[in-house]
């Protein structure tokens, strides 16, 4: 449907421009009467108009089209993205056709924005700490599904204070510039370097059959990077010091995965001397301890050891409960309540996670009719679904069954998915997901602006909702970078018609702000922490009196 701002262009059935509306005038420049009777192509540059489509043989710009791409031109010969929709209407009992465009430019800046801010490092070009957690995410998810070793190197530049203190910030910028070159011309192109910050690298070395490989590596940047250099006039000697563990052999768990290789680097720096050092730890015990896991994670699904807690979603307010988010527990009938971090990556590594997932789903949905049949306000409820769920091929099957076994109207759940699964973007998984749509079940991006952060490959994806990762908002009130990607994802989603959520808000400063932006939602402690099903429901009573926030 055609907004306020958009162009519509009334065209017959030779291309011709019958009628242009004042928007359209003020996208391309152009007097309405100096287009009426011009074909389309006027609007085009001459490329576009020459590029012939491979099934139709007609310009790429022509329809039918819903939502296609385009370069549009205006009247003094600048170039823009466009959006352009055309079909064919009745006017007057005359067949016409119909071209609806839409100015995207600011869209576009946006996902710049995101792109550079969320993804790279300004200084040096690397992936950044957000994309290096992401590619680590990515290469141990693979790594279980192909029974191979991820290698990550956690790496400090020795000396380096001193050469910044000696020489000044700029030969210290030269210097990390240089490193980072040294380390891209070292690793594989599979393989992730990342700027941390200040003098910290991270490498993940991806489809390792063994540490010998990772040891090589390590080896050649030591000696590459204590070679003396001369940068901006001036002579350098520097060394690195490098930490390595590995995925799985030292850990599933990534925070401990990297924990352990911040442990090995204070083992070299310890020394003095530069080097690096692998993490030591007894690998069958760490195979053992896992299988342990795996096995108690079976049992706790017959002896319901599971448990959901809810956190609620706000409006931009702060005033009116919109919704929940299911979060997964486990009490441990030895070890007490267990971090989900220990043991979702091991059941995400076995076949645990399916009837696990069903679980999670069956249970909220459940909840949720309860809660409904109890008198609360009917309010969505949202479900993080793993990559294993999603590969399922009768995951929605399940999904249908549960939504009818609960009675719970499918408008009230919501299913929360990461950017990494849609960029899954084949014919077969783009299936899934209209069909879980066509169900009636909404459909979020949750941690976005972590990954890959563009919103072209959306378009093909019934998404509602897109939530911000916490780790921007955290810190949006204090970081000039972290309230640039908010703000810019707020503008994306709203371009898209998505709603936007943010998570993790913890201040009352971050809901100001947040509020002046233009969010939908709000997630976060400041609320509450996630609650057990029937404390949620104290905290929903209590927080519904009227009361200003």
């Amino acid at each position: 449907m055609a907004t306020l701002f958009d162009g519509v262009i009334m065209l017959d059935q030779s291309g011709s421009m019958r009628s242009v509306n004042p928007a359209a005038e003020t996208i391309f420049g152009y007097r309405a009467e100096e287009l009426i009777g011009q074909d389309i192509t006027t609007l085009f540059p001459p490329e576009a108009n020459r590029r012939q489509d491979d099934h139709t043989g007609l310009p790429a710009w022509h329809g039918p089209a819903r939502n296609r791409e385009l370069t549009g031109q205006r009247r003094d010969g600048i170039l823009f993205p466009i959006v352009l929709n055309l079909g064919p209407t009745t006017v007057g009992g005359r067949a016409t056709q119909v071209a609806v465009v839409r100015d995207v430019t600011e869209r576009k800046r946006a996902e710049d924005t995101i792109r550079e801010l969320a993804l790279n490092d300004a200084l040096t070009g690397l992936a950044n700490r957000n994309l290096f957690r992401r590619r680590l995410e990515d290469a141990a998810r693979r790594a279980s599904q192909r029974g191979r070793l991820v290698a990550l190197m956690l790496l400090n530049l020795n000396g380096f204070k001193i050469i910044n203190d000696n020489f000044g910030h700029s030969v210290g910028d030269s210097l990390l510039q240089d490193v980072a070159g040294r380390l891209r011309d070292i690793t594989r192109k599979v393989d992730t370097v990342a700027r941390l910050g200040g003098d910290e690298f991270g490498i993940v070395m991806v489809d390792l059959e063994s540490v010998e490989a990772a040891r090589g590596v390590a080896e050649r940047i030591i000696e590459t990077l204590s070679a003396p250099t001369t940068l901006d006039g001036c002579l350098l000697k520097t060394g690195a010091s490098i930490g390595v563990s590995f995925y799985p052999r030292d850990d599933t768990d990534l925070d401990e995965l990297i924990r352990k290789a911040d442990m090995a680097l204070d083992e070299v720096k310890r020394t003095g001397r530069g080097g690096y050092h692998l993490f030591k730890e007894d690998s069958n015990n760490q195979t053992r301890v896992a299988r342990i896991i795996e096995t108690d994670l079976r049992m706790a699904l017959v002896r319901e050891e599971f448990q959901l807690h809810y956190q609620p979603k706000l409006d931009i307010d702060g005033r009116r409960v919109v919704g929940a988010e299911a979060l997964l527990r486990w009490q441990h009938p030895g070890r007490g309540m267990v971090s989900p971090g220990e043991f979702i990556p091991i059941a995400e590594a076995s076949d645990v996670m399916v009837p696990l997932g069903e679980w999670v789903l069956r249970s909220a949905c459940e909840q949720n009719k309860a809660w409904q049949d109890a008198g609360l306000p009917p309010l969505p409820v949202a479900v993080n679904i793993s990559a294993r769920q999603l590969q399922d091929g009768d995951f929605v099957s399940t999904l249908r069954n549960i939504l009818r076994e609960t009675d719970l109207d499918p408008k009230w759940l919501e299913l929360e998915i990461t950017e990494g699964m849609v960029m899954d973007d084949t014919e077969q998984v783009i299936g899934k997901f209209h069909r879980i749509f066509d169900l009636g079940v909404e459909i979020s991006i949750d941690d976005f602006g972590t990954g890959y952060s563009s919103l072209a490959y959306l378009k093909r994806f019934p998404v509602q909702r897109l939530k911000i990762d916490q780790s921007f908002v955290r810190d949006l009130t204090v970081d000039p970078d972290d309230a640039a990607i908010t703000e810019a994802v707020i503008k994306m989603g709203h371009s898209l018609n998505l709603k936007v959520i943010a998570e993790g808000v913890e201040s009352m400063d971050q809901v100001e702000y947040l509020r002046s932006k233009g969010c939908d939602e709000l997630q976060g402690f400041l609320f509450s922490r996630p609650l057990p099903a029937d404390r949620f429901v104290t905290w929903f009573k209590d927080w519904s009196r009227p009361k200003a926030v």
